[in-house]
């Protein structure tokens, strides 16, 4: 790495360091970042200043980079970036390459260039020291040898250089000065858009599964991509946003769906539940003459009581989601369907069950994705789901036989497809009476059809729940959850 920490002016020990230099090298972004900053340090340092617990400056700090940072880290809006990446090298990263861009343009010409005169400078004076140095080790203690006689003179030449030096330092101060409330005023803004940035990719990180407790170690190369995909990509950014608000209310209408209490009778014990107490136990306490008995084999839980058996949830068949990707579904309906999408694959991640994607257009343009464990799918087939785009026109049959294929090849009962369309197409009387009715037969599955702007007399064949909203429509996606076996 040609530029690392050393450059700059926060404090920091080896492991800051080997983090920051594993994540340099995982990031071709970061690379091109580093290694092309108008003032050397700055990007290592606000890592540093992200990252850190407690970051302070060095003693030996660059009166440069001590200057911006002082300026950075005064602003309330850097605490609340903190807050989002501290002890989070690849959030830091992300959060320093955002900064950065900004920086570039906050600080004035004049202030980059009298800056740059003092790197330069202290590059040399470092240069010289070095040489010095090894001179002075060549020389082994003989102060008469010309190898000390070197050394001398190059310490001179550095004394005349820390001269110089002090001279480009205060000429840097003076024009960091003259702009520094300017600089501190676009620094507030930069920060407050960085902050925004950073809460917009937790949610979409969220969305697409790369964060902790999705079952899967957290992958810093896939945080780095999506970051970068949702800054130059505004379909995959407005799907993410429009994923994460469904997937809320998707995983709330799941979790209250009714359940079901035990009722089955197995056996009689002791124990406090008034709720499951024998008939027999209830007359002692209406018998004021019995009511104290009952009161101390209340305290004690020997009260008899029904002991209760439940039913364990069955295991269940797999999510299938046929998507159309046919021209006219490019834009808003693109991004709505592929938002239904997320949400039922957050539903299967959640209730253990496989989940595939059918993307479909025009005959031939089938696409499957198939994950057996959808909680350990790795991110980036998770953003191909939401990225990937036919843009062709539209056939049923093909995705419809797919959707079957993962249905048989279950182990279990009980699936659900989920088709959506905004276009028709016909299924042939052979297959729907064939192969379809046999493992629908067999399995059981459920296949709810989204229809979008067209007639719905090409699904109702195959069709068991309907729905024909308006894009857009967060009933639709309830109705989906609710029809969801």
């Amino acid at each position: 790495m040609s530029r690392d920490l050393r450059f700059g002016s926060i404090e920091t020990d080896r492991f800051d360091r080997r983090t920051f230099q594993r994540v340099y090298e995982e990031s071709t972004k970061l690379q091109e970042a580093v290694n092309n900053q108008q003032i050397d340090g700055v990007i290592p340092d606000v890592w540093a200043s992200l990252y850190k617990s407690a970051p302070s400056f060095a003693s030996d700090a660059s009166v440069v980079n001590k200057r911006v940072m002082e300026t950075l880290m005064a602003q309330s809006a850097w605490k609340d970036l903190r807050g989002m990446t501290q002890f989070d090298e690849y959030g830091s990263a992300i959060g320093s390459l955002d900064l950065q861009k900004k920086l570039d343009g906050i600080i004035p010409d004049d202030v980059k260039n009298a800056a740059q005169a003092v790197h330069k400078m202290q590059q040399q004076l470092q240069q010289l020291l070095d040489q010095a140095e090894a001179y002075s080790d060549a020389a082994g203690g003989d102060l008469t040898s010309p190898a000390q006689h070197k050394a001398d003179e190059l310490h001179a030449l550095a004394n005349e250089l820390r001269q110089a030096l002090n001279g480009a330092e205060a000429i840097f101060n003076e024009a960091y000065d003259t702009h520094g409330s300017s600089i501190a005023r676009e620094m507030r803004q930069a920060l407050d858009e960085t902050v925004d940035l950073a809460t917009q990719d937790a949610d979409a990180m969220h969305a697409f599964g790369i964060e902790p407790g999705n079952g899967n170690p957290v992958n810093g190369a896939e945080r780095l991509l999506l970051a970068d995909m949702l800054r130059s990509d505004p379909k995959i950014r407005e799907i993410a946003k429009l994923a994460g608000r469904m997937q809320m209310i998707a995983l709330k209408k799941r979790r209250n769906r009714t359940q079901h209490p035990p009722t089955e009778v197995v056996n009689i014990t002791l124990g406090d539940d008034l709720s499951r107490l024998v008939p027999s136990e209830l007359a002692l306490l209406a018998d004021p003459d019995t009511e104290e008995e009952f009161l101390l084999r209340f305290a004690e839980k020997r009260l008899l009581q029904y002991e209760l058996k439940g039913y364990e949830r069955e295991g269940q068949g797999p999510i299938v989601v046929c998507i159309d990707e046919s021209g006219s579904t490019e834009g808003v309906v693109e991004k709505w369907l592929k938002g239904i999408a997320l949400s039922l694959f957050a539903i299967a991640s959640r209730e253990k069950r496989a989940f595939a994607v059918i993307h479909f257009a025009s005959r031939g343009e089938c696409y499957v994705q198939k994950w057996a464990n959808p909680r350990i799918a790795p991110a980036t087939e998770i953003i191909e789901m939401a990225c990937h785009f036919f843009d062709g026109g539209t056939s049923f049959e093909e995705p419809l036989r797919e959707a079957v294929k993962v249905m048989d090849d279950s182990a279990f009962q009980k699936g659900d497809i989920v088709f959506l369309t905004d276009g028709a197409a016909s299924v042939s009387d052979e297959f729907l009476n064939g192969e379809f009715r046999r493992v629908k037969s067999e399995k059981n599955f459920n296949v709810i059809s989204v229809v979008i702007g067209h007639s719905d007399t090409a699904v109702r064949p195959f069709t068991d729940q309907l729905a024909k909203p308006q894009v857009g429509d967060d009933d639709t996606l309830s109705f989906v959850i609710e029809s969801l076996n």
